[in-house]
């Protein structure tokens, strides 16, 4: 029998699959447009100071580096929430294993009673 993980990981395998499948057709669908319009668009006057500006490759470069960067940030973030977290996680996990993976409603205490 697939454990929760197994059912999780073949999800975002199929998630992942229909992305790549979306984005081909763009690319596809882009390039088409791109070569039927290429003749189209004027030739441009150089704009001032163009030469201080990054091109779009490096745009977009740098955006997924950025990315990259806080993504790391984050995963950091969340370790150490979880290490910070561990006295009560411990005990949770703990909980979950010995039921078999059901976890059991804790009973009401005085103070959730009277919220």
């Amino acid at each position: 029998m697939a454990t929760a993980t197994d059912m999780i990981t073949g999800l975002e395998d199929q998630v992942l699959e229909t992305v790549k499948q979306g984005q081909e057709a763009i690319v596809k669908a882009v390039r088409t447009w791109a070569d039927a319009s290429k003749n189209l668009i004027p030739d441009l006057p150089p704009l001032p100071f163009a030469d201080q500006l990054p091109n779009t490759t490096e745009i977009i470069e740098n955006a997924f580096a950025f990315a990259d960067k806080l993504l790391a940030s984050q995963r950091e973030f969340a370790a150490a929430i979880l290490d910070a977290a561990k006295p009560v996680l411990g005990a949770a996990d703990k909980a979950v294993k010995s039921n078999g993976g059901v976890a059991k409603p804790a009973p009401a205490s005085k103070t959730s009673a009277a919220a």
